[in-house]
């Protein structure tokens, strides 16, 4: 197989992370998603629990560029900015991961600006209409019906103002990524063979 870092972005129920693990069994490929908070954790000294509630709630007082790209902070400006160096320290680990793994997939987390200069990058968004992805918030993540709303467009909120905030790009934009694909129309097993095919043809 050729060397691909495939980074998926999906709105919240669309069905991304189902996506990237079926990829990731398939293809033979390593997926990172949730390991990405405990390594987090482990880098910053917080624990996990934290990470995952607030690594998409974001400040207001950091330059996204220094965050990929420039060098590390001290730790005062850590304590002071608790989810820019959990955004600052997470891009050095996806960064890391993608130098010992040249083919991967990585869920969120803005991996595809983090990873964006790597010709073997290929970023796809992953979308569906809102009574679809309400109707699996119910069914496959246990999320209280008369709740179910008003959870999937607050995820998505919050990965919105996250992922615009740390890139300067607009989440969801078509231009931002090589493909966008439509779940509630597709399906996710259809979804995952064209994304199968995409690997196998890099």
């Amino acid at each position: 197989m050729k060397p691909i870092l495939l980074t998926i972005s999906r709105e919240f129920g669309s069905g991304g992370r189902e996506i990237a693990q079926q990829i990731s069994e398939r293809m033979e490929m390593p997926v990172f998603d949730r390991k990405l908070i405990d390594l987090t954790a482990d880098k910053c000294g917080y624990s996990s629990q934290y990470i995952q509630e607030n690594e998409e709630r974001m400040t207001n007082s950091f330059l996204f560029n220094l965050a990929v790209s420039g060098p590390f902070t001290n730790l005062q400006s850590a304590e002071s900015l608790p989810q820019d160096y959990v955004f600052l320290t997470q891009s050095k680990i996806i960064t890391h991961l993608a130098d010992q793994n040249p083919a991967a997939v990585f869920v969120g987390r803005c991996a595809d600006y983090i990873l964006r200069d790597r010709p073997c990058v290929f970023s796809v968004f992953i979308t569906a209409d809102i009574d679809f992805r309400v109707k699996r918030a119910i069914e496959e993540y246990n999320v209280p019906a008369d709740k179910a709303y008003s959870i999937v467009t607050r995820h998505d909120k919050h990965r919105r103002r996250h992922y615009n905030y740390y890139t300067g790009s607009e989440w969801g934009e078509s231009q931002n990524y090589h493909l966008t694909l439509n779940t509630g129309k597709l399906g996710i097993a259809t979804v995952t063979d064209i994304l199968a095919e995409v690997i196998k043809n890099a």
